[in-house]
Parts: C-alpha cells; structure tokens; sequence
C-alpha cells in the first residue's frame, strides 16, 4: 500500500491479502530464486494517495503490478477490500489473573502491585473501547509462600493492537495469620437520644479475631468492641445479634455469645407488667 497520509493504518483491513498470485515471464534463474529463496521480484502497490479513513473496494489489475519481468498478469485475488483508519496509541489498563487461594494461614497484607498498571498500546482506532484491558497470564496463588516479585507475561490483544512491552512485575507482599481470643468485651447497645433506657445481658462478651501475627501482638482492648442494634425497638425484652467492631485489617472475628438479651424501659416496671399480666390470667381476666 503506497500513498498513505500520515497517521493512517490499513491493519485491520478484513480482505486485505499479504500476497497475490502474479502470472509473468522472465529468466529461469530469477523465477527459480523467487519460488526456493523468496528472492523479492516485484511487487502488487495500490495507491491510496488523497483518501482518509474510509472503507475502499478495489479490483487490483496488471497497472498495479511492479516488476523487471514481463506479462505481468493478476491470476489469484482481484477484488479486495482496503479499511484505512487513525493509528493511535493509548495508555490501556493492566489486570491481573489469579487462580486458587494463597496456602493456609497465609494472607495479602496488601493488594498486589502491578508495574506498570498500565501500557501503552498502539493500532487502528476503531478496535480500542473504554472497556478494554490488558490480562496478564495467571498467577496461581497456591504457589506463593513469602512476599516477593514476579514477572507476568501480557496476554495478547489480537492481531492488531499491539503492547509496547510484554510483561509487567507483579509485587506481593503475604503475612502469617494467628487468632486470639479477647475475653470480657463490654456489649454496647446502640440507640438514639431520647428513647427509653437500652440494657444487655449478659454485659460482655469474649471475642476471637484472625489478622496477621505482627497486628495481633500489639492489638488492644480498646480497639474491639461489640456492639448490638436496639433503636428501632419496642419497650420489652428481645433477642438480637451482637455485631465485632475490629479495625479493618482483621480478617475474621467471631464473639461468644453471639446474641443477647435487650431489654428496653424499666426492668422493675417490665417484671410489674408481667406479673399483672400473669395474676390476670389465673384469674381468668
């Protein structure tokens, strides 16, 4: 393809051959070095001089052909089709593949690091989309049992777009998980200003947290809570779900008991209410 403005591409072109089959007479020993050396004879040049990105149908002919032999003729393809289109380049996103789980008792202290994040990315205009990314191969996590680094091959984005580079570093960094129990946890209810007085029982709680070794060692008391839900309630006793309150970089936690009494208003004035109600039965009110 000759006469191409600058910034245009034919990649991409769906009936755009690499080679066409070419009838012409020469020496024997010019034509027996093309078909065993590949030794270059000519070429087929379509001139696109003057046109922009547009879709060109295009019957290739004996003017088209460039060559020292003679009665050059056309025998394969004639018709083909020319896509042009702006060549542009753009930082594309990287995103990384993992399979499996990490070992157990392992845990990323932080999300891996990709670097780049991104790659510059270069071909035809009309194949880049705000949706696309670049994958990186798969890295099996099963296989990591310290932090470290390693290479990722970029998996490919077809035939025409194509990466500046071939693979990006992947950085990890993993920790050891432990569990510890923390015993007596005070239970706090919540509740807004203004509704009748929120009791629970029983008043603590003793929790168990999972998180990395080196953060459980310095973990204190004042850091975990336990907390129970009760502004939406009536006055009366209720059963509710207590809920940990840890800070982010726990990973699990779980508490004993795991639910609680609420008790809302005056215990004295519920236990009154109750033996009313009781005293009313027996006497078949």
């Amino acid at each position: 393809v000759a006469g191409l403005a600058e910034g245009l591409t034919t990649m991409g072109s769906e009936n755009l051959p690499a080679r066409v089959r070419v009838r012409l007479t020469g020496s024997k020993r010019d034509l027996l070095a093309h078909q065993y050396f590949n030794k270059d004879i000519g070429q087929v040049t379509v001139n696109l001089s003057g046109l922009s990105d547009t879709t060109l149908s295009y019957r290739l002919s004996r003017a088209d052909i460039r060559t020292k032999m003679v009665n050059p003729e056309i025998v394969g393809v004639r018709n083909i089709t020319i896509t042009t289109d702006h060549e542009v380049s753009r930082m594309i996103p990287v995103s990384l593949v993992t399979e499996g789980d990490l070992p157990a008792g392992l845990d990323f202290v932080t999300r891996p690091v990709l670097e780049p994040d991104s790659v510059e990315v270069t071909g035809p205009a009309r194949f880049f989309n705000d949706e696309l990314s670049i994958q990186t191969e798969t890295l099996e996590l099963a296989r990591i049992s310290e932090s470290g680094s390693v290479a990722a091959d970029l998996l490919s984005l077809g035939e025409f777009l194509k990466p500046a580079r071939g693979e990006v570093q992947v950085t990890f960094r993993v920790g050891r998980l432990e569990r510890r129990v923390l015993a007596n946890i005070p239970v706090v209810p919540l509740v807004d200003a203004g509704r009748p007085e929120v009791g629970v029982s029983p008043p603590v709680a003793d929790v168990t947290v999972e998180g990395f070794a080196d953060s459980l060692r310095i973990l204190t008391r004042d850091r975990i809570s336990v907390v129970v839900s009760a502004d939406t309630l009536e006055v009366g006793l209720h059963l509710r779900k207590g809920q940990v309150v840890a800070p982010d970089w726990v990973t699990y936690s779980e508490m004993s008991p795991s639910e609680f009494q609420v008790i809302v208003g005056n215990p004295a004035e519920l236990e009154r209410g109750a033996a009313d109600r009781a005293n009313q039965e027996d006497r078949g009110e």
